[in-house]
């Protein structure tokens, strides 16, 4: 890939709202690139434990919005900026981050109980 394409796809990463890169999950770009991309904008960019990873592969598999089939790679992290309270997460294959899902607030809060091994049961009156 020419070094010019590369940086027309940060600057699709750094433009496009979460849910249009949602859409184009089908391509990987460079790791450093997507993180640079997500930290010149006031960004985050949060490794995700392998168990985070895991039930994020279940969501995307069951997501309507991203194809079918599980996503690349074998780690994940969450990319997050400032003034928007849900995530982009990207699936990780080596050192290309590929597949990325927009995710809302709320599920955020999901994948931070998953790393904390928060587990919610029914209450024992019932």
């Amino acid at each position: 890939m020419s070094g010019m394409l590369k940086l027309a796809l940060v600057g699709v990463v750094a433009l496009l709202p979460r849910t249009a890169l949602a859409a184009q999950s089908s391509h990987c770009m460079d790791i450093a690139m997507s993180k640079a991309a997500i930290t010149s904008h006031n960004g985050q960019w949060i490794e995700l434990t392998p168990e985070q990873w895991q039930f994020l592969r279940g969501i995307y598999a069951m997501n309507p919005n991203t194809p079918p089939g599980l996503p690349f790679g074998d780690k994940a992290a969450l990319a997050q900026v400032d003034g928007d309270s849900g995530g982009l997460v990207f699936f990780i294959d080596g050192e290309k981050a590929c597949t990325p899902m927009a995710i809302p607030r709320e599920l955020i809060a999901m994948v931070k109980d998953v790393a904390m091994d928060n587990i919610a049961h029914e209450s024992a009156g019932l």
